[in-house]
């Protein structure tokens, strides 16, 4: 699992041009609240098909669907707030 955090905070970055620190701290705080909207879907029962469909919206067509599949992926134990924070965390990292 803390691959694929890795691998989408890799691309979230990827996609937002590199600048002052405080700018990166909003694009990861934005980033993690976009994976809480998306495990909060899930736990609401929403689809995998529609949240796909919103985050590629928000994304592009390959990070949608990947970020969608990976919360879809996760035990249901762990959609907690602990998803985001650590996405977040490894946002900061980079």
């Amino acid at each position: 699992m803390r691959n694929l955090v890795v691998f989408f905070g890799l691309v979230l970055a990827a996609a937002t041009p590199a600048s002052a620190q405080s700018d990166k701290a909003a694009r990861c705080e934005t980033s993690a609240k976009m994976v809480m909207e998306a495990v909060q879907a899930r736990k609401d029962g929403i689809s995998q098909k529609r949240t796909e469909r919103e985050l590629r919206r928000a994304l592009d067509r390959d990070s949608g669907e990947m970020l969608a599949q990976w919360i879809y992926s996760l035990p249901e134990n762990q959609l907690t707030l602990d998803v985001g924070r650590s996405w977040e965390q490894q946002c900061l990292s980079q």
